[in-house]
C-alpha cells in the first residue's frame, strides 16, 4: 500500500472511563508495539477537563514517538472555536514532539459561521507561526464542507508551500455530506488534491459520524483507495477510530487488514 498508515491515540480516551485512560506515551507504545508500521496522531488532551502533559509527562511522550513512522497533532477540543493563542499553543505543541502537521477543524479558524468573516491578518500570523516551527496546518472537512474549504482557499492560497495551510480530507465526513453530489468521497478528494496534506480514515453508516473502522460501515473501500491511488497522494492517512466497547488496538488491525486487501496492485 503507498498510504502512509497511522493511528489517532482519540480512541483511547474517547467515551472511555477516566480510570482506564492509558497515558499518551503508553497509548503510543501500544500502537507501535502492533508490529504494523503505524504512525500516531496525538491529542495533547485526553478529554475536556485535562490540561495536557506536563513537562515529565511531554518527555515520555517525546521518547515514545520517536519510535513511530511519523507523529502528527490534532487540535484538542477546546480550540475548536477561534482560540489564536490555542491555536499557537498546539503548534508549538506539535513542534516539540516533532510533528510536522496539526490538523485544525473550520471553527478553530471561524470559518464555520458563514454570517461571520474570518480575521484572515491574525490567521495568516497564525500559519507564518506555523512555518516557522516547521508545522503545516491542515485544515479538516467537516460535513457539508465544500464552502468551507473554497473559501479558505480564496483567503489564503491554493499552494501550501507557500501559504502553510493544506487540506486534511475525513473521509467519513465526506461520506456523510450533501453537498458533493452522488459521490461525496471522489468528490472531496479530486477537488483538493493539490493541497491534499493528510487524510483521516473512518466508516460510518451514513447517518451518523459514529468513527468505526474501515469495513465496519458503508463506504466503498475499493472505490475509496482507488481514488486516493489515482489522485496520487501517498501521504499520511491516520485510523481515526473509536469504537465504544472494543479495544481501540483490535480496531486498528481490523481496519489495516482491510485496506491492505482492498488496495490497488
Amino acid at each position: 500500500m503507498s498510504l502512509k498508515l497511522g493511528a489517532s491515540l482519540w480512541g483511547f480516551y474517547f467515551g472511555r472511563n477516566e480510570a482506564t485512560w492509558p497515558s499518551l506515551a503508553d497509548a503510543v507504545r501500544s500502537v507501535t508495539g502492533l508490529g504494523l508500521g503505524l504512525g500516531v496522531e496525538v491529542w495533547g488532551a485526553k478529554g475536556p477537563a485535562d490540561d495536557g502533559p506536563s513537562p515529565d509527562e511531554e518527555r515520555d511522550l517525546i521518547c515514545a514517538v520517536s519510535e513511530a513512522p511519523f507523529v502528527s497533532v490534532h487540535t484538542r477540543g477546546d480550540y475548536w472555536t477561534w482560540n489564536p493563542g490555542g491555536l499557537r499553543a498546539e503548534i508549538d505543541f506539535a513542534s516539540r514532539i516533532g510533528a510536522p502537521t496539526v490538523v485544525v477543524h473550520p471553527g478553530s479558524l471561524r470559518l464555520d459561521r458563514p454570517d461571520q468573516r474570518p480575521d484572515v491578518p491574525e490567521i495568516e500570523r497564525i500559519l507564518d507561526f506555523g512555518r516557522e516551527r516547521g508545522v503545516l496546518v491542515a485544515l479538516e472537512n467537516t460535513a457539508n464542507a465544500l464552502g468551507v474549504l473554497d473559501q479558505a482557499l480564496d483567503d489564503f492560497g491554493d499552494d501550501p508551500a507557500a501559504s502553510n495551510l493544506g487540506i486534511c480530507i475525513d473521509v467519513g465526513h465526506a461520506f456523510l455530506s450533501t453537498d458533493a453530489g452522488r459521490h461525496p468521497i471522489r468528490e472531496y478528494l479530486r477537488r483538493y488534491r493539490g493541497q491534499l496534506a493528510h487524510l483521516h480514515l473512518h466508516d460510518t453508516d451514513g447517518i451518523n459520524d459514529i468513527h468505526v473502522a474501515p469495513g465496519k460501515g458503508r463506504i466503498d473501500w475499493r472505490d475509496t483507495l482507488g481514488v486516493i491511488e489515482g489522485i496520487g497522494y501517498a501521504g499520511r492517512a491516520v485510523l481515526e477510530v473509536r469504537q465504544g466497547g472494543e479495544s481501540p488496538v483490535e480496531a486498528f488491525r481490523d481496519g489495516v487488514r482491510l485496506l491492505a486487501a482492498l488496495a490497488p496492485r
